[in-house]
């Protein structure tokens, strides 16, 4: 009955065999389905053949079910073949028959691996015989179908043998499942969650996103590649193929831990009790482990929860939610261990105080001043490069020697701002009001040690005006924020059109005129000083450069070499540029193009209650407001000139001073029959006297 020579049973195997091999057939099926079957699916259709990256993406729904069948089949093998162990009956069966723990626990891992192994290697040979046979609406070679084999196998016998492993751990097959995709997804969601709370409550911190960009026919994908992101594989598989293929050195770690987690079974399996089955826990040491985790991840999502649905900022709520997360997420576990609901007893209240009060010490440790994070700021002298600007770099961004400056003049208005907001953060004059404006700075320092150091800051803009001043007026801020490293004279075409209609344009083509251009548009953002970067005022329009194809890689999408500035009042020279040349005309926006204006004041008092990240259409705003004030039309087109130089752009806030309209403007059309019509306001710092006695007093 015994192979002494393999160490398994020639009997359980065939047991094994006859009893699950429906999941086999299912994987064979599945399989077939979602990579052989699409192939077919496009015989016929006139179109031309598609080279696939690999036999993850034939299709896109294909490629969804097919990595859903990956990650599911192999689970549900290593739950089924485990059954002998979580099953009392079946348990005690097994373990009476005359065979070592070895013998059945090989036995079992070979069946299941030839359940899985076989359907993906047979999908393999099936898909080369017919690539060979048929001609098919896409292009691939036998490399890629044997890429393909070998990464889904190494996959399959990962996600069984953690299975099984799992299955050792536990003594009921439901609590496997649910233990299995928890612990596969955990090194994600704690990623996430641990960095939302430290982003929270860390002054400063930034979780740092490491984005991978590509670009595969005309598209753009992006995927993570954070090393915990990368340590789930449910999400390495969910999310990140085909755009982002496994490699060799990643196919191998996995195989070295399907063999650690093999060994690991082997001598837990020695020591695991018979009686056990149908236990939560097959092991009393793991449960310290398996209760610190759920109330840790309880009191991460609660909290969170709490912070969310609250007042921002509650502190109160916040912690109560902490609190809530503890004592439910010790509950919880304790019925599961315990199975059953009658877990009131004096000792579980202590362990649970216990457990709270550890689980808070790691919640609270980092974020306290212990550690120093908060007012860490590097020396001048460490500093080899430095990145400004409003948000973190991603993908290539992130490797542009372009966006990083070595200017030490830079380097220490930098560290200066990073100084003051520390200060004033430890000082408690941090606190963000809602009638100042705020500003966001994101700071990279490249050191000389090799290390990087990152840190995020919002902040209300006045009280450091001084310090952002001599940042945000340097160069190398502006090559960041307005991305001037796209401005090499190599453009295809550049459309400068109205902001107020699609109609009013003009598209440069000329190489001179496009160069000239470039030239003083640069000039002009160089030039631009602090408070016009501020502004905020309407723009007379829009400009859309687009770059010729051969300044980029060829696989960038066509779209991806566009970019975009504002054409603002305050660029006298380009303005002039382009009255000299005839195009200032045919965008700018005058009183003559005006069919009407409208306005409605805004009370405060009168709007609805602000919910964060909330966001009124401008046209719902002024719908909603004038069925409360009568609309005040402005007649003398003088008046209209004074409106379209002082308006500003829309911007849903309740916040808004005392005395502002918000203004409709309807513009007549050249090509269409009815007019554009634009919403803007007019604060009171932009009423001239003129505007003032047409606008009345707001009461």
């Amino acid at each position: 009955m015994t192979s002494n020579r393999f160490f398994c049973s020639g009997g359980v195997i065939r047991q094994c065999l006859r009893q699950h091999g429906w999941i086999g057939l299912l994987y064979l099926v599945g399989l077939l389905f979602t990579v052989l079957l699409p192939l077919f699916m496009s015989i016929g259709d006139e179109q031309p053949r598609v080279v696939l990256k690999s036999l993850f993406d034939n299709t896109s729904s294909g490629n969804e079910l097919q990595k859903l069948i990956l990650t599911t089949v192999p689970v549900l093998a290593g739950v089924m073949l485990l059954r002998f162990v979580q099953r009392q009956g079946s348990s005690d069966l097994y373990h009476s028959l005359p065979l070592r723990r070895e013998h059945l626990l090989t036995s079992h891992l070979i069946s299941g691996l030839i359940l899985l192994l076989v359907p993906v290697w047979l999908t393999a040979g099936v898909t080369a015989w017919v690539n060979t046979s048929v001609e098919l609406p896409y292009i691939f070679h036998i490399h890629d179908i044997g890429s393909w084999a070998l990464v889904v196998s190494v996959l399959t016998i990962f996600l069984f043998t953690f299975t099984v492993f799992v299955g050792i751990c536990v003594g009921q097959s439901l609590l496997q499942i649910v233990v299995v995709y928890v612990l596969l997804l955990l090194p994600q969601f704690l990623s996430m969650m641990i960095g939302r709370f430290l982003e929270r409550n860390l002054y400063g911190y930034v979780q740092v996103r490491e984005t991978i960009v590509q670009y595969i026919n005309g598209s753009e994908f992006r995927s993570s590649n954070n090393v915990w992101d990368n340590l789930s594989p449910f999400v390495r598989i969910m999310d990140n193929l085909p755009q982002r293929a496994f490699s060799y050195m990643e196919l191998l770690a996995y195989l070295g831990i399907s063999l650690l987690f093999v060994a690991l079974s082997y001598g837990l399996y020695r020591k695991r009790l018979v009686e056990k089955a149908t236990q939560a826990m097959a092991f009393s040491f793991f449960q310290p482990l398996f209760k610190a985790g759920v109330i840790l991840c309880a009191m991460l999502v609660i909290g969170d929860y709490f912070y969310n649905a609250g007042t921002r900022g509650a502190a109160n709520w916040s912690i109560f939610g902490y609190a809530l997360g503890a004592v439910l997420g010790y509950i919880v576990v304790e019925m599961v261990v315990r199975k059953t609901w009658q877990i009131v007893r004096v000792r579980a209240l202590v362990e649970m105080v216990v457990y709270g009060v550890i689980m808070g010490l790691v919640l609270y440790i980092p974020i306290s001043g212990w550690l120093g994070y908060e007012g860490r700021i590097p020396t001048a002298h460490s500093v080899e490069k430095v990145y400004v600007g409003q948000e973190e770099p991603l993908g290539g961004n992130a490797e542009k020697e372009a966006y990083y400056s070595q200017d030490r003049a830079y380097i220490a208005s930098v560290l200066n701002l990073h100084r003051e907001l520390v200060r004033a953060h430890a000082a408690g004059e941090k606190t963000l009001s809602k009638n100042l404006a705020v500003e966001r700075a994101v700071i990279i320092y490249r050191l000389d040690d090799g290390s990087t150091m990152t840190r995020r800051y919002t902040f209300p803009e006045k009280p450091f005006r001084t310090e952002l001043t001599k940042v945000m007026e340097a160069e190398p801020y502006k090559t960041v924020r307005y991305e001037l490293d796209k401005l090499q004279g190599k453009a295809e075409t550049i459309n400068i059109q109205s902001v107020d209609d699609n109609e009013r344009r003009v598209v440069l083509t000329n190489p001179k005129e496009t160069r000239e251009f470039e030239d003083i548009l640069r000039e002009e953002v160089l030039n631009m000083s602090y408070s016009e970067m501020q502004s905020h005022r309407y723009p007379l329009g829009s400009v859309s450069i687009t770059n010729k194809e051969s300044s980029f890689t060829n696989n960038e999408p066509s779209w991806h070499r566009e970019f975009s500035f504002e054409w603002p009042a305050s660029y006298h020279k380009l303005t002039g540029w382009l009255e000299q040349k005839g195009y200032a005309d045919k965008v700018i926006i005058d009183s003559k193009d005006i069919f009407s204006i409208r306005a409605v004041p805004i009370i405060a008092e009168e709007l609805e209650p602000y919910q964060p990240n909330q966001y009124i259409e401008d046209y719902k705003l002024f719908k909603s407001i004038q069925q409360k004030h009568k609309a005040i039309t402005i007649e003398d087109p003088k008046l209209w000139s004074t409106v379209l130089e002082k308006r500003r752009p829309y911007s849903y806030t309740p916040n808004r001073a005392k005395g502002t309209y918000l203004v409709q403007v309807k513009i007549k059309p050249l090509f269409s029959s009815d007019p554009h019509t634009r919403y803007c306001y007019l604060t009171p710092k932009d009423m001239t006297p003129e505007l003032a006695k047409a606008l009345p007093a707001i009461p």
